[in-house]
């Protein structure tokens, strides 16, 4: 071999593990090839969707979680896989009948529950009634989170499928530097903000409870709401996207209006009832009427426009202000709400969910995933988490730490975080896609062809027919899947 061709080959070598590392492999396979490591007798496949290709802290998350978990439990190896989020379902169900299953994944609550009723996911009420004696910070039982983030993990007779790994919800999120300029001239806008010991104005925080009602969400979008001198709007108060999100918005102004999207069971969808045609009605008020929103596009999301400082006020989630920091290179001037109450609402509300850690009913050593469960989603883990990811945890005890209390201090848009979660409804949970694909439509039609609708001369008769259309489509998709669900049990 020529000297010319060694140092080729140690590149395409470099090459190589580069490869297999940005894929989502772990080290400790990489480690394995290049005999780096004596071999661990234990090989713990881990399935994720959190993909360090799309963003590198990823990698650092699991190379954390890793090296933690593998210091602590010498037998174990983790090999994780990185599977897309829209192939998930259709990849492990392929998986779970072939020869590689993984033993633990994080699970969506869009899935959960059907992984659950297909035979798919092992019961843990056994594990955990072992769990309880368990020290604090590794102790996983219920008693351990908040409410809203241990509702997704059950079945309707009450076995424990998963343990929850995060807790998000919607909220809505203010601009600072537009409120603070309204507030300037405006006593209104400035008593959004929260106050420090000494009485005087922070504006870097909102008050939790800062919104009354929809009635003062209203007036506040018209103040800050600004027009050229031909009408145009050059600043908007809030921003509804019919093209795909305002359906999304439309769960938690039902929530915020004291009504549900579906029962506990899954049996039957119950927003078409006057609560859900209120918030649909004002959602399209807000646009219609009102007049505080930007022109409905494709092309442009309510995230850019927020971002450029164009929007007052938007519907996000409680995981999207580092993702904001991260593309405005640095700016942090926002806060966060829940909803307002509406007219049949209580108290400020919102919508929750947790995404949670499974174990598979073919794993191959449970207690290994049991010690993988216990320490991710034990407090290290939600520490760790947090200081490299950004994202706020579902156990209680979480927030007693100091890592939280400085990330708020350092990041004062987390301060409302805590109690926008614990002010959650639990998320509709049963065949979320597939309701989608059936309600979201009739949403977008009733946001872009509002006034004709209410005029009579629209695609549906009135908001209230649409709405009751677009329930018995969803209870369609419930009575399929509950029929199915039966014959699966049956079995």
């Amino acid at each position: 071999m020529s000297q010319t061709r060694i140092p080729l080959a140690l590149l395409g070598l470099l090459i190589f593990t580069a490869v297999l590392l940005r894929a989502g492999l772990t080290r400790a396979l990489v480690d394995d090839l290049f005999g780096n490591e004596p071999p661990r007798p234990v090989q713990l496949r881990v399935w994720d969707w959190w993909s360090p290709a799309s963003n590198e802290e990823y990698g650092q998350y699991f190379e954390a979680i890793e090296k933690a978990f593998e210091a602590q439990n010498p037998d174990v190896d983790i090999v994780y896989q990185i599977v897309p989020f829209g192939n998930y379902v259709q990849k492990l169900s392929t998986a779970m009948v072939g020869s590689t299953p993984p033993d633990v994944f994080q699970s969506s609550v869009y899935w959960a529950e059907g992984f659950y009723q297909r035979g798919m996911l092992r019961p843990l009420d056994d594990l955990l009634a072992a769990n309880a004696t368990a020290p604090g910070p590794q102790r996983v039982t219920e008693e351990m989170f908040l409410p809203s983030a241990w509702r997704h993990n059950q079945a309707r007779d009450g076995t424990v499928f998963g343990v929850p790994q995060i807790i998000d919800a919607q909220c809505l999120l203010w601009n600072l530097d537009i409120l603070e300029r309204a507030a300037v001239h405006d006593e209104e806008v400035r008593a959004l903000f929260a106050r420090r010991e000494d009485g005087t104005i922070d504006y870097d925080r909102l008050r939790f409870d800062a919104v009354e009602d929809w009635d003062h969400f209203r007036r506040l979008t018209h103040k800050l709401t600004r027009r050229g001198a031909d009408g145009q709007i050059t600043q908007a108060g809030f921003v509804i996207n019919a093209y795909g999100g305002g359906a999304g918005m439309f769960s938690p102004w039902l929530a915020a209006n004291g009504g549900r999207y579906q029962d506990g069971d899954g049996s039957r969808a119950l927003f078409a009832g006057a609560s859900g045609v209120e918030a649909l009605r004002f959602m399209a008020r807000l646009y219609w009427e009102d007049k505080v929103c930007p022109p409905f596009r494709r092309q442009i999301s309510d995230s850019e426009l927020f971002q450029e400082g164009k929007v007052a006020c938007m519907v996000a989630g409680t995981w999207s202000g580092k993702d904001i920091t991260r593309n405005t290179l640095g700016w942090n001037r926002f806060a966060k709400t829940a909803f307002p109450p509406g007219p049949r609402g209580s108290g400020q509300k919102t919508v929750t969910w947790g995404n949670m850690l499974v174990v598979t009913r073919r794993c191959q050593n449970v207690d290994a995933a049991w010690r993988y469960i216990q320490f991710v989603c034990g407090l290290e883990g939600n520490v760790l988490r947090a200081e490299i990811l950004g994202y706020n945890g579902p156990r209680r005890d979480f927030y007693d730490t100091e890592q939280w209390h400085r990330a708020k201090r350092e990041r004062p848009y987390l301060s409302n975080v805590k109690q926008i979660c614990l002010a959650g409804d639990k998320l509709r949970h049963t065949e979320i896609i597939a309701v989608n694909h059936q309600v979201n439509p009739v949403i977008e039609t009733l946001l872009l062809r509002f006034p004709d609708i209410e005029a009579g001369k629209g695609p549906h008769a009135s908001l209230e027919a649409a709405l009751a259309e677009a329930e018995r489509n969803a209870n369609g998709v419930f009575r399929r899947y509950n029929e199915q669900v039966a014959r699966w049990e049956s079995r």
